[in-house]
């Protein structure tokens, strides 16, 4: 059996061997003829032009890209700081009526105590704190659109640009932080 083994090895080897000097043969009647040198450089030199070419108007194509993401990202934060602006501004309209309301019900408090009626000072009071409560909840929710309008400006671009830069793109926290500044700065 091992002669056997033997025998097969030898004939697989010397088939390979044959298989081999004519793919030499083949490939040496298929080989191209050599080009000068000028004429590869020459190529060469047409394939890193037109490479060229193609990524400068990749470029062109990501500066328009980009160009627009960031016109739209400008417009995005105008409509949301005019947003913002007006919510600072309907609270402070809140908060001046939730004055005047509790003003009003101080007073309304010092009148009655004279006549003994603590159930409409304690109704008077308990309107205050109802108000108080709108207010607050109005409030939240005006904020909670703001906040979710900012959060989906700062996503959005993200995705459309499709391009990773070095530096990481400010979260929400630098956001609020910028909005807060110029919210100090428009109310004086």
């Amino acid at each position: 059996m091992r002669d056997d083994l033997n025998l097969s090895e030898k004939r697989l080897i010397a088939a390979l061997d044959r298989i081999d000097q004519f793919l030499d043969r083949a490939a040496a009647r298929q080989a191209p003829q050599p080009v000068p040198a000028d004429a590869d450089a020459a190529l060469q030199l047409h394939e890193l032009q037109a490479e060229n070419r193609r990524l400068s108007q990749e470029l062109a194509a990501l500066h328009a890209r980009q160009s627009d993401t960031l016109s739209t990202c400008e417009q995005r934060l105008a409509e949301a700081h005019r947003r913002l602006v007006e919510a600072g501004e309907e609270a402070a309209r809140l908060s001046a009526a939730n004055e005047a309301l509790a003003e009003a019900n101080r007073a309304l408090i010092a009148a009655r105590q004279g006549d003994g009626a603590p159930d409409e000072a304690r109704r008077a009071l308990e309107a205050e704190i109802e108000s108080l409560r709108a207010a607050r909840a109005a409030e939240v929710a005006q904020m909670g659109e703001i906040v979710d309008a900012l959060d989906r400006m700062i996503e959005a671009p993200a995705s459309d640009a499709g391009v990773s830069g070095d530096a990481p793109a400010p979260g929400p926290a630098g956001m609020a932080e910028h909005a807060d500044a110029g919210l100090d700065g428009e109310r004086g």
